[in-house]
This record gives structure tokens, sequence and C-alpha cells, in this order.
């Protein structure tokens, strides 16, 4: 076998890594992908010696993690693209390009993911442009009004219907995989709170998952539970925020205001347990700094309740409306073939009727003895991204009262020791927009020589592009909020 198996959380020792050559690299890893996996990452084993590189790959249906090496040491650091068979393996060729001077050969659209105007060795970057009459093109970005972040969209339109969008992105360059080698253990739980902030307990999730791995720390089944509450009442406040923002892209105030209003009673009770309505400061290495007291827990109880009550009159009044309808329905189109070949995770994924939930085929923490249910939707459109979010925030609460009815006792900290030398492991967490993957190494003295971080917007944005195409420019906002995704996730 030209690769290693290994589970979500399960350190690896760097030595059982099969350095392969190119040519056999390359045919390991297209095997892997016609077999039914696929890419989550494509990046140096350590930072500081790029011709050992890692091709990691899951399998949904198995809830394998498979890492391929290669070693291009005594060969130019060039290989066979993947990207025209398999097109989801294109941003990651494109990343690996820009961060470490490989060349994808016959890469079917080498373009920037963090840089702006340039690719390979600096060489000017020619946008995508369309030529014929009455053919224009509509630039947004990368400056927006209020308080959005940094990026720029760049339309072809033929009168008010697109024919291609293109994304550019990468404005902030904050250098947050470099500041998790170069910080004190102290600093990182704090960075990775920041690295996306609306996605605090996801990444905070994954990253204390990797330190555990490494460290071979077990967490006590009543951390694993408080951290698996915290997680889906992030999902429950973030999927409100996107159904009051998909509302108002609509101009129906109503349930735009009563969502946020309920996002209020959500965000509130994370702030009952860690003080912080965002979740900051809860998680630690080996569990959690706060508790769920029975005083807490009644609270969460009571705000989650009112929740439960009220968002049910709320999506009637969205959903029977036939103004919404109209406006959601046969909107913004991926269908799931399209789907499926770009790698689209997540919410929007399931929206096209793909079985992607990390609780589900890669099961951590509390999720794998309380599992959630897999909510589907096939139409791929406006409606299902949006429908998708008023059910998942179903499950999430049925999923919340279950586990605080049934919050066994037990410490909520366990004692962590030093990082493993020589070791490497992959995390995986479901954040409220879909998958989250943190990769960590260490070297022989226990010291954290890389650290790879893929934020489910790396995914989706380009599915967000192919949405667009025929699609009438008024409804870019629309579609855009249905994804609802994070410049900072991506630019990192």
């Amino acid at each position: 076998m030209k690769w290693i198996s290994v589970q979500n959380n399960q350190s690896f020792d760097l030595n059982s890594i099969i350095f392969l050559e190119k040519d056999e690299f390359r045919n390991s890893v297209l095997n892997l992908m016609k077999n039914g996996s696929r890419m989550i990452a494509l990046t140096p084993i350590q930072k500081n010696i790029p011709q050992k590189l890692i091709a990691v790959l899951v399998n949904s249906e198995s809830s394998n993690i498979f890492v391929v090496g290669c070693n291009f040491e005594n060969s130019e650091l060039t290989f066979e693209s993947w990207a025209n068979e398999f097109p989801h393996t294109n941003y990651f060729e494109c990343e690996l390009s820009e961060n470490y001077g490989y060349l994808p050969l016959n890469h079917p659209w080498l373009r920037p993911v963090r840089k702006q105007n340039t690719i390979l060795n600096n060489r000017p970057y020619n946008f995508f442009k369309l030529e014929g009459e009455e053919v224009h093109e509509v630039a947004v970005g990368p400056i927006h009004a209020g308080i959005i972040e940094p990026g720029h969209f760049r339309f072809q339109c033929h009168g008010e219907l697109v024919y291609n969008l293109e994304i550019n992105l990468g404005y902030q360059h904050r250098g947050i995989e470099n500041l998790f080698l170069n910080s004190n253990p102290n600093q990182r739980i704090i960075l990775a709170e920041s690295i996306a902030g609306d996605t605090t307990i996801g990444h905070t999730f994954a990253h204390c998952s990797i330190i555990e791995s490494l460290t071979n720390t077990k967490t006590s089944l009543r951390t694993q539970i408080i951290r698996t509450i915290v997680s889906e009442l992030e999902r429950i406040a973030m999927h409100l925020s996107g159904l009051s923002g998909i509302a108002n892209d609509i101009g129906f105030a109503l349930p735009s205001a009563s969502y946020g209003r309920l996002r209020t009673l959500a965000i509130n009770s994370l702030a009952e347990i860690s003080g912080s309505r965002f979740g900051r400061g809860l998680f630690v290495y080996g569990g959690v700094r706060f508790d769920i007291s029975n005083q807490i827990k009644n609270v969460i109880v009571t705000n989650l309740t009112k929740i439960q009550n009220d968002i049910k009159y709320i999506n009637e009044s969205l959903f029977s409306s036939v103004g919404s309808l109209s406006r959601f329905e046969e909107t913004g189109i991926i269908n799931e073939n399209f789907a499926k070949s770009i790698g689209l995770v997540g919410l929007a994924a399931r929206s096209s009727a793909l079985e992607e939930d990390v609780r589900i085929n890669f099961p951590y923490s509390a999720y794998k003895y309380n599992p959630v249910s897999m909510i589907t939707l096939s139409t791929g459109d406006v409606f299902a991204r949006t429908r998708a979010r008023a059910i998942e925030i179903d499950e999430a609460l049925r999923f919340i009262f279950d586990q605080l009815e049934n919050l066994n006792q037990g410490t909520i900290t366990s004692e962590v020791g030093n990082l493993s030398p020589n070791t490497s492991v992959v995390s995986m967490v479901e954040g409220w927009r879909g998958e989250i993957v943190h990769i960590a190494t260490t070297d022989e003295n226990g010291n954290l020589t890389q650290y790879k971080i893929k934020d489910p917007s790396f995914n989706n944005w380009y599915g967000l592009s192919l949405t667009l195409r025929n699609t009438a420019i008024s409804d870019f906002p629309l579609c855009n909020k249905s994804f609802d995704l994070s410049y900072s996730g991506h630019d990192l």
C-alpha cells in the first residue's frame, strides 16, 4: 500500500509515511480519488522542508483519512495536475504553487489564492475576460460598505445576465499559520479563536483536538458533551444570523428582525457558559474552563425553548410567502454533480444532496456516542440553502436538549503533557459552515514545525461563483448570503 490510513484525531509517527517518487505519488493520489476519496490538504509535511510533500484525502463512506507522501528532493517541484479530471483539487494545487513554488503541469486555471495580481514566480495574472458586443464588466469591492471584510468580485455580464463571476480574495495577509509555529502555547488558543470570528468554537475545537492528540490527552465525557453543546449553540446562532440576512436581502423585514432577536438568545446562552457571546475563553487544552451548573442549564433551556417556540412561526412566515419563494426557488442553482466535482462541503454540499457531515462521517468527541441526523436537500438553490438552515436549527435544538437532560457528572479538565516528537495528526470538525481541517506536525524535539488550516470557505467560494452563471446580477447578494462565506477564514 502506497499510503497510510488513520482516523480523525489519530496521531501517527512521521516515519510511517511512505515518501514516493512523484509519478508514483501522483498515481497513488489519483487511485484514491477514483475510488471515492477527495482531497482536504496538499502541503509540505514540515514548513522548512518544502520538498517533502503530503496529500491528505478522506473517504466519507469508510471514515478513513489517507496520507500520501512524496519526496521532491532530487527533482523539480513539478507534477502533473489532477485538476482536469478531479476539479476539486484545483485550489489546493494553486495554493501549493503560490506558497512553495510548485508547478502543477497542465493545470486548467492557475490563479491567485491569497495574492491579488500575481501567480507563480510573481508573473502577472490576467483575469478572465469575455469579449463581444454588449458584454460588460462589473467590479464589486474589495472595499465594501459597513464592516464587511475585503473581497473583489468581477462579473462578466451580458445585460443583466452574469456569464462568469471571478472572486479574488486574500487581502488580509495575517500569516496565522506561521503564528501558530512561532507563538508560545499560551497564545495558540487565542489564535485559534481568531481564525474566523464567527466560527470561534469550530476552529478552537479543532485546534484543541490537535494538541490533545499530540499529547495523548484523554478528555472526560462531560468535557466532550459541553464542547458539542457549545458547538451546536454556535451553529444555531449563525444559522439564525444567516436566515436574518437572507430575509433582509429580499426586503422581508419582519422575519429578518425576528431571526435577529432569536440569535441574541443563542449567543447570550454562550455567554452564560463562558462570559463571551462568541464562546471565547471557554476551551482549554484537556477540557473547558467553565462548567454548566444547574442554574446555567436552566437559563439555556429557557432561552432555547423560546427559540424553539418562536422560530416555528417565523419560518412559516418566511417559507409560506409567495414573494420569498419566488426569489428563493431556482435561484443560484448548483446541482449534485457540480457540487461533488468541485468539492463543496457543509451546508452548501448537503443542500445539493451530498451527504457530507464530519459529525457523522468522521465522528469526534461526544458525536461518537450521541449522533446527529444527516440533513440533505436536492434542489441546490437558494431555497435549499435557506431551508437547510432552518432544519439544522431544529436538529441542533433537539441535540442540545438531549445532552443537557443527560449531562453526566465528571471533571471538566484533564492534565496535558508534552507534545510527542516526530508526530502528526489530522483533526476534522463540522463547523456551522462545514468541514474545518487542522493539520499539525512536530519535530524530534516536540516543537510544532507545520500547522495547516482549511476553513470550509476555502472549498465553497468557487461554488458561489458557479451559482451566478446565467443568473441575474441583481440576485448576487441573495446567492452570496445563502452561502454566507468567510473572508478571514480564507485569508489566513
